[in-house]
């Protein structure tokens, strides 16, 4: 969520903000080599990691219009490349780069008008990032209730599961956690005022008296939000899989004795992409859990006003985690779906053809004309 640091030499920007929840953990890290670490992992690793998932979430949602939306595997699949791309742009917005340079709270260092520019579309980028990456990691539960459903009931499935519902479940999701951020928002507001430590105006995020009037909320939702996006589903998608994983294995002979092997086939293909998207989630679900166990040293709260430099740079690897999770589903459905390859091929085959159709025309009435 938005983190609010700490800064001693500036009382009236950082009102409310105390020393008491300081880390008191030993530092393995001093302010260099943190400052090292965070602008390695800010503008080298998460960019680079970013601009392949975005690349690889745009290539993927053009194969699965190409399929056709019809199948409500398609659709929650290009669902899910939608939202990691959304959440990887809003990662990486630009606003909260000059905000966090160093990983930690610098400011808008400009004109209060431009600084307040900036504080309005950090505001969206980063509801745009957290609320996307949570539809992100909640669309591979509904995956497993939908391969459940499959695997199951499949002379049903067509009946249960349609193209409408889906659709609909997915824009109640994306519903759910847009809400949910845009109020979390109101925890924060806008500060502009002169600071001794870059001897100029600044324009922060603090906490605002919103915040400090529904301290409750807040520690409410903070719970709630891990429940719902980093507990909850991956438990339940640990089941469904485990479910899903034996129903194909003693079905395997079975499927291959019916007379409709294509049709057997292609949906075993499928389970099986979308089993290893959920395999790959639960690892990162896993790792984002980490605040729970050993919260000395990853810190990934509201109130965490002054993590170590450990925590600092654990924070980022975390940040980094979930850029992965946004990233890899591109190469699952290279490497294991067949014909997702072939339609990604013929992207490009199709543009070399029609180009090599055009060069061959102009060629043809460059003929004509000297004829």
């Amino acid at each position: 969520m938005y983190r609010f640091n700490c800064n001693e030499s500036n009382e009236t920007l950082e009102a409310g903000c105390s020393k008491e929840n300081a880390n008191v953990v030993e530092e393995y890290l001093d302010d260099e080599q943190t400052l090292y670490v965070l602008r390695v992992l800010m503008f080298g690793v998460t960019p680079a990691i970013s601009a392949f998932g975005i690349t690889g979430n745009v290539f993927s949602m053009l194969v699965l219009s190409r399929h056709g939306l019809r199948k409500s595997s398609n659709i929650l699949l290009f669902s899910l490349a939608f939202c990691d791309l959304t959440f990887l742009i809003g990662f990486n917005s630009v606003p909260k780069l000059l905000y966090e340079v160093s990983g930690n709270a610098e400011g808008f260092r400009y004109s209060e008008g431009v600084s307040y520019i900036l504080y309005t579309l950090y505001h969206v980028f980063h509801n745009m990032d957290y609320a996307l990456g949570g539809v992100s990691l909640t669309l591979p539960m509904l995956i497993t209730f939908e391969r459940l459903v499959a695997v199951y009931l499949p002379l049903k499935f067509h009946q249960i599961v349609t193209p409408v519902r889906t659709w609909c479940a997915v824009g109640t999701i994306c519903a759910f956690w847009c809400a949910f951020f845009i109020h979390m928002s109101m925890y924060a507001d806008f500060s502009y005022g002169f600071s001794d430590r870059f001897n100029q105006s600044v324009g922060l995020i603090i906490r605002s008296t919103y915040h400090y009037n529904n301290i409750n909320t807040v520690a409410i939702l903070e719970v709630t939000m891990s429940y719902l996006m980093m507990n909850i589903p991956p438990s339940i998608t640990l089941v469904g899989c485990i479910a899903i994983g034996v129903k194909v294995k003693m079905a395997s002979t079975n499927r291959r004795k019916m007379s409709s092997s294509t049709s057997s086939e292609s949906s075993r293909r499928t389970t099986k992409t979308l089993l290893a998207v959920c395999a790959v989630y639960m690892v990162t679900c896993f790792v984002l859990s980490l605040p729970t166990f050993i919260p000395q040293y990853v810190a990934y709260t509201m109130i965490s006003d002054a993590p170590s430099n450990l925590g600092k740079v654990m924070y980022q690897m975390m940040n980094i985690i979930l850029c992965i999770n946004s990233s890899y589903n591109f190469i699952i459905y290279v490497a294991m779906n067949k014909n997702f390859r072939d339609t990604y091929k013929s992207l490009f085959v199709g543009c070399c053809f029609d180009e090599r159709n055009k060069r061959t025309r102009l060629d043809q009435k460059g003929s004509d004309r000297t004829r």
